[in-house]
């Protein structure tokens, strides 16, 4: 009987040792934002800007004008899901603008929302066929886009801008389709420059009609896209030549750079670019 009674009692701990085991709460991954905003202040703490918009604290990275004569102020706008510190160009460009005579300002992009919109569906749709919209749903894109906005608007107000200096946006992916739909809305945004790089929509209905946006944004455009972008981006980039031929945008410009955006030396022919297009303004 006593080991009948010992068998009994270490089945029952095995089993409530299991049972416990098995009904771990689960822990949800920290919001990328989060870890990026603690890198960021254990490495750049004195660099660091707090901006509060209506969707919480967003952090952006300033690093001064390093030349003997200020040109003006580069607000940079990285991709979705990527950082201030993008190896997309946007890392190199916050220092080496500094020694063309550029403050630059490099913005925290918003987290993603994957299930925007997904709860407000009409009950009555649930049978009907719903057309695939790409990676990202409208609702998702606008949700982006309206904290995306909130962010650079939050930072606008805290600059103090020379009327005689350039205030110039570089944006990226994503980032910079949402932002020229922002521009071609005809906002009251006094923008000398908008340099857009790998611009796209992921979305099927809004990308396809970026090209038309991106020609009727008002101020003059430099469109840099990549070699080894997608397909898409590139066919898009074609008919983007087209769109501003028939709306008269003679102030547009579009470059192809051969290779990886993350490549030291596509950094550099991206500077000389950048550099050539905002001196002819």
């Amino acid at each position: 009987m006593k080991l009948i009674s010992l068998i009994l009692s270490i089945i029952l701990v095995m089993t409530s040792t299991f049972s416990s085991a098995a009904s771990a709460p689960f822990i949800m991954p920290p919001a990328r934002t989060a870890i990026e905003q603690s890198d960021l202040n254990k490495y750049f703490p004195k660099q660091l800007i707090e901006l509060d918009t209506e969707h919480g604290k967003v952090l952006t990275l300033f690093s001064p004008y390093m030349s003997a004569i200020k040109r003006g102020v580069v607000v940079m706008l990285p991709g979705a899901n990527q950082g201030p510190l993008s190896p997309h160009g946007l890392n190199y460009l916050s220092q080496a603008l500094t020694d063309d005579g550029f403050d630059t300002y490099a913005i925290q992009s918003p987290e993603l929302n994957w299930q925007a919109g997904m709860f407000s569906q009409n009950d009555n749709a649930e049978n009907e066929t719903i057309e695939y919209q790409g990676p990202w749903s409208e609702d998702m894109l606008d949700e982006y886009k309206d904290n995306l906005l909130a962010s650079f608007e939050a930072l606008q107000q805290t600059l103090d801008l020379n009327p005689d200096q350039q205030f110039v946006v570089i944006a990226a992916g994503t980032s910079a389709g949402v932002f020229s739909e922002h521009l071609a809305a005809l906002p009251n945004i006094e923008i000398d420059a908008l340099i857009t790089l790998s611009a796209q929509l992921p979305n099927i209905k809004r990308n396809k009609h970026l090209p038309a946006v991106l020609s009727l944004v008002r101020p003059p455009l430099l469109d840099i896209v990549y070699s080894q972008d997608n397909q898409t981006l590139l066919n898009n980039a074609l008919q983007r030549k087209r769109w501003v031929k028939r709306n008269n945008k003679y102030d547009y410009r579009q470059r192809e750079l051969f290779g990886a955006s993350n490549e030291p030396l596509q950094h550099q022919r991206l500077r000389k670019e950048l550099d050539g297009f905002l001196r002819q303004l």
